[in-house]
Parts: structure tokens; C-alpha cells; sequence
């Protein structure tokens, strides 16, 4: 009987797996599809791929800023998609080297539980004194009228497009919709975006600055109601949506759905006696279901959904069998949206405080007013850090360029109980970005705002 078998190769399921063998641990690693997960395979890294292409197309078209001139270009999605496909190919074999070097025993297949100690994989059955259930998410899509209709894809389906659509519509204003049609708007498509709310987890401020950000990019939004039917059409796709003045239809040639993701429960709980509700696997606050010897981690117990979550709470239930018990502390979960600009955030939002009762200050530092976002022909957004009375920093959100390096300043800041004093009596090397977050501490202490 093995000490620990892990179900599912993701970021929680392969970094548990190789803290477990660090540890001593006789451990199994099992996983239905590809290690890496959605986040190395069809989500996180395979986008920022594409985020990049995204990033040196706007600088190549706006070259005469810097006095450069050339004579024309030409873009080739195939080479886009190609190198896409590469670098996640490159992590993908990483991560088996690492699981090979640590002679990590890999099983490939669906991890099916047969009771609270066994599983079948393949018509094979595997015991083990404890478990970890990581096997993710999986897309959710609302039932829509015509939403199996050729054209009509899924956060997975569009990383595989050979050709770029001449005019996109995303069903859903959240982070994998909204970078996706930041995407796709840079690439030179057509891009319209639908969704009940936009953002929602984001500091309302953001949210606002956002997205009148990417409708002064082109993006046209309707916002407030739902995709009601899609139909196919001689011109393409017809999508009917709820407008203020009613229902109102857009002609496209691709629908992306993306109204979000749920948890995968793809292993067979009612078999262990696993309890588990629409939000996720039930936990306590040390990551035990509803079998002591079972536990979950990552997007199958719900909340954040975010991959580098995953892999602390993999970790943290990894150490705490190897007799290194340590609390989950949740304060300072950082997320990233990989939009033009990007947005960051940490901590409180101002809307969480206000709910909370919370005396605070709030303060806001200007990218226009930093020299080297200058430099950068970046001017666009600011940084906003919240603090309670006595300076201690709660919350910090940034939109503009270089957000998510930025956040892992105000990350340590709030978990390790930072004053903004700490913060700014802090040297910061000029010219750079993180002096945008200094220059936001100094502001709550009402001292002069610097022009950089």
C-alpha cells in the first residue's frame, strides 16, 4: 500500500507529487490526459503565448513612436499558433523530465475510486493511506439555442484556430473571455463581448477604468443581459443578445463560449463516500473531504479557480503528511488578467471593505506621472493600495503594463502585515515600475507625490 495517491497531473496534482517524493513519500501520480493541466495545456501558458504575439504586434504598429520606419508587415497565425504550440510542448516535457528524475511512478488513465482506499486505473487497482483528489475543472456553458453549431467553440477549441475569425464573439466578460478577445482585437479581428457582469471579482474602480480602456481599443460590449439564441445564417452566425432596448443581433463568423469553469468530478466520489456539493469537493480548513485520509485541492473544491492556488494547497496537505502541518492562509491570493492593460490585484477590494465595516484610506498613483512608464509609451492606468487607519496595507490594484510583476511587491506587503512606511522607507531602484507601488504607500500617509 503507497503513502499518497494524487488524482490528476496539474499544477497542484505534479507539484505535490514531487514535494511528496522530496518528503519520502511512496506516492502515485495519476492522470486522464496530458501533465500540466488546463493551465500548461489549454489555458495559462498557452495564452500568454498568444498574449505575447498580441504585445509585439501594438509595438510594431505603433514603431514611428520610436522613429522607426519600415516598409510593411504581415502577420502569420500559423507562426503565431506554431510557436504557441512549442513553448507549452517545452513545459509539458519539463515537468515529465522533473516527475522522471524524481522517479515519480506515472500512471496514465482515469482514476476511478472503488471505495475509500482503492482506486482503478485501466482495470487496475491501487491502495494507498491517504489520497489527493486534483482532477481540476472543466468549461461551463449554459444550454443556449445553437450553441452546437459549427463555428460555435470553447476556450479549448480556440487555441487550436489555424485562421483568425474576421469577426469574434465572446459569450461571457470574464478573465478567459476577456483575454481572449484582447487577443483576438490585437490579432485584427472584429471582437464583441457579451456577459451578465464584467470582471466581477475586480475592485469596482478597476472594473470601470477597464473597460473604457477597451472600448477606446474597439471592443464593443453589452453588458447586463445574456446571449439568448445563435443561429446559423448565409453571412455566418446570427447571435441574438438582450440589449437596454431590448433584444438586438450581431452577425460573426465565430461564437467563443466562455462563461466560465466548474469543478471536474470525474473520479468517482460517491464511490469513496466523498461528499461534494455544485460548488466543489466539501472541505475543512486543513483540506480533509469528507474521508479524513481523502483530500482535494485546486479548482475541485471551488473558490478562486487560479493554478497557482492549486499548488499551495497541494503543497500544504503534502507537508502536513510528512509531519509539517502549516495553516492555509488566504489573505493575500494575487490574480492576473492578461488584458491591454493589464490588471493585478491582491487583498481587499474597496468594496470589500466598505461591506466589512473597515476604517481605511485609499490612495491612487497615476502611471503618466512615472518616468520610466513614460520611456515605456505606457501612461495608461494606475496603482490603488487600501490601508487601515494605522497604515497597515489591505488591498492593492494595479492596471497598466508590467501589473502582474508588480503585484508580488504588494503580495509579500500583505502577508507579511506591511505598513505602508515599510513599503516606501523601502529603496526602490529608479527608473522603474515598482516605484509606482512606493509612491502609492507614500500617498496614504499624505506625503508629496513624486513625478518620476
Amino acid at each position: 500500500m503507497r503513502d499518497l495517491i494524487i488524482i490528476g497531473g496539474g499544477p497542484g496534482g505534479y507539484a505535490a507529487a514531487l514535494r511528496a517524493k522530496d518528503r519520502g513519500l511512496d506516492v502515485l501520480l495519476v492522470e486522464e490526459d496530458r501533465l500540466g493541466g488546463t493551465c500548461l495545456n489549454r489555458g495559462c501558458i498557452p495564452t500568454k503565448a498568444l498574449v505575447k504575439s498580441a504585445e509585439v504586434l501594438r509595438t510594431v504598429k505603433n514603431l514611428k513612436t520610436y522613429g522607426v520606419t519600415i516598409d510593411g508587415y504581415s502577420l502569420d497565425y500559423g507562426q503565431v499558433k506554431k510557436r504557441k504550440d512549442e513553448i507549452t510542448e517545452q513545459l509539458v516535457s519539463g515537468i515529465e523530465l522533473l516527475l522522471k528524475q524524481k522517479e515519480v511512478e506515472i500512471i496514465n488513465g482515469r482514476g476511478l475510486f472503488v471505495d475509500a482506499n482503492t482506486i482503478e486505473v485501466g482495470g487496475q487497482h491501487y491502495s494507498a493511506k491517504n489520497f489527493i483528489i486534483a482532477t481540476g475543472s472543466v468549461a461551463f456553458n449554459p444550454p443556449i439555442p445553437g450553441s452546437d453549431l459549427p463555428g460555435v467553440i470553447d476556450s479549448d477549441e480556440i487555441l487550436e484556430l489555424d485562421k483568425l475569425p474576421d469577426h469574434l464573439f465572446v459569450s461571457g466578460a470574464s478573465v478567459i473571455g476577456l483575454e481572449f478577445a484582447s487577443i483576438f482585437l490585437e490579432h485584427g479581428c472584429k471582437v464583441t463581448v457579451s456577459g451578465r457582469t464584467f470582471l466581477k471579482r475586480e475592485d469596482v474602480e478597476i472594473q470601470k477604468r477597464a473597460l473604457n480602456y477597451l472600448k477606446r481599443q474597439g471592443m464593443k460590449f453589452y453588458l447586463g443581459g445574456r446571449m439568448k439564441s445563435i443561429e446559423e445564417i448565409k453571412e455566418g452566425l446570427k447571435v441574438t443578445v438582450e440589449g437596454k432596448k431590448g433584444p438586438e443581433e450581431i452577425i460573426c463568423d465565430k461564437v467563443l463560449l466562455s462563461a466560465g469553469r466548474k469543478p471536474n468530478f470525474s473520479c468517482n466520489l460517491e464511490a469513496a463516500g466523498v461528499e461534494y456539493g455544485p460548488e466543489g469537493i466539501i472541505v475543512d480548513e486543513q483540506l480533509r473531504t469528507s474521508q479524513s485520509h481523502i483530500f482535494a485541492a485546486g479548482d475541485v473544491i471551488g473558490g478562486a479557480m487560479l493554478a497557482h492556488v492549486a499548488s499551495y494547497e497541494a503543497l500544504n496537505i503534502v507537508e502536513r503528511l510528512s509531519g509539517n502541518p502549516e495553516e492555509l492562509d488566504y489573505r493575500a491570493v494575487p490574480s492576473c488578467t492578461f488584458i491591454y492593460p493589464e490588471i493585478a490585484s491582491v487583498g481587499k477590494s474597496e468594496e470589500d471593505l466598505k461591506e466589512e465595516n473597515v476604517d481605511y484610506n485609499s490612495s491612487k498613483f497615476l502611471y503618466r506621472a512615472s518616468g520610466k512608464a513614460l520611456a515605456m509609451s505606457e501612461p495608461e492606468g494606475f496603482v490603488k493600495m487600501l490601508a487601515d487607519k494605522e497604515g497597515k496595507i489591505l488591498g492593492v490594484h494595479i492596471l497598466g503594463a508590467g501589473a502582474s510583476d508588480l503585484i508580488s511587491e504588494a503580495t509579500l506587503a500583505i502577508k507579511y502585515g506591511l505598513h505602508v512606511k515599510e513599503l516606501y522607507d523601502t529603496i526602490h531602484a529608479h527608473p522603474t515600475l515598482p516605484e509606482l507601488l512606493m509612491e502609492a504607500a507614500m500617498a496614504i500617509d499624505g506625503l508629496a507625490i513624486h513625478q518620476l
